[in-house]
């Protein structure tokens, strides 16, 4: 997509079928993203440790908060675009990134862990620090679908399930409300549920390519994604349900901290929330016109992050986004 179709799809869905919430805080720039690359995630464990990662597909980036400002962390040599941030405590984060990266951060520096892949990391959760998954892929060729796991000392491989779903290349992001519940979600609507022993595969009625699971508990759990038009599949604890956000674009990141009410963002400066029950969707707007790829608020903030970037352009420019704007109570 070009630049000036993004901006027209953008001022587009800030004209047509999408009443926005009058009483939604204002989004402002977070900091200078632009000049910097990339962004794909930001998270941390409180308001004032926080990591918003990306770069180029050469070079990764990280910028932490200190719960004052954001600054440029020094990191290993050689380390490409970072995708994904997880973290369990202050000084117990964990980053993955393309090229089978992981990074970990003791409270000190980061250090880069060995893992058994070269493919590309899209996301990493766990409870504990011996309890870690990640997933990635490719997504262009087959048997590349990548799941790990990490004890506490090193990173293995993890199969797969034989899939009834066809041509699933890739998983893109992982969460899980305990050790015993994971969800993994990817390419053409998979989704692979963990339960303590055994991953097993979900047919959940999507099709398209979902992007992001996160949720509040394991009668919570919310998957967005589409490449076209965005959709969603809600997890109720005992069954799915898939639905298309129209005229929504694609959404790349979730997020949600009540059971009513996700927030999802997406292509074209796609920032909205979304209420779990009826699929109603309520836009925002930034004035961005480039790919929101996540969205996060670290525990105990009222603070709403969304980070992206000209993600479409995959030759350059590396321009970023990150914006930020304040919850309500009821969000």
């Amino acid at each position: 997509m070009t630049a000036i179709s993004r901006l027209s799809l953008a001022l587009l869905l800030a004209v047509v079928g999408c009443d926005e919430d009058p009483e939604a805080p204002a989004w402002t720039p977070a900091f200078d993203a632009e000049p910097l690359g990339w962004f794909l995630n930001v998270g941390g464990a409180s308001a004032d440790a926080l990591w918003a990662v990306g770069g180029t597909p050469d070079d990764g980036l990280m910028m932490g908060f200190d719960g004052t400002s954001w600054t440029e962390q020094p990191l290993p040599a050689e380390v490409p675009l970072l995708n994904w941030v997880h973290a369990l405590a202050v000084d117990d984060v964990t980053v993955v990134g393309n090229g089978g990266t992981v990074l970990h951060f003791d409270g000190a520096t980061w250090t880069s862990q060995e893992t058994p892949t070269e493919e590309d990391l899209w996301g990493v959760w766990g409870v504990a620090s011996d309890d870690l998954w990640a997933v990635g892929g490719r997504g262009r060729e087959a048997g590349q679908a990548t799941l790990l796991r990490f004890d506490g000392t090193e990173w293995s491989s993890v199969e797969l399930p034989v899939l009834e779903r066809p041509n699933v290349n890739a998983l893109f992001k992982v969460w899980g409300s305990g050790p015993s519940d994971v969800w993994a979600v990817g390419q053409r609507g998979a989704v692979l549920h963990y339960d303590g022993s055994t991953w097993t595969e979900e047919l959940v009625g999507a099709s398209d390519d979902l992007i992001a699971v996160w949720g509040t508990g394991p009668d919570h759990v919310v998957a967005v994604g589409g490449r076209g038009v965005g959709i969603a599949s809600v997890f109720d604890g005992t069954e799915w349900r898939t639905e298309s956000l129209a005229p929504t674009p694609g959404l790349n990141g979730i997020w949600t901290r009540s059971a009513g009410t996700a927030h999802a963002v997406g292509v074209a400066g796609t920032l909205v929330t979304f209420d779990t029950t009826t699929f109603e969707v309520v836009p925002e707007t930034s004035g961005a016109a480039d790919d929101f790829h996540a969205v996060f608020s670290p525990p105990g903030s009222n603070t709403l992050y969304a980070v992206g970037g000209t993600l479409g352009f995959t030759s350059g420019p590396y321009e970023g986004l990150a914006y930020q704007r304040l919850l309500r109570d009821d969000e």
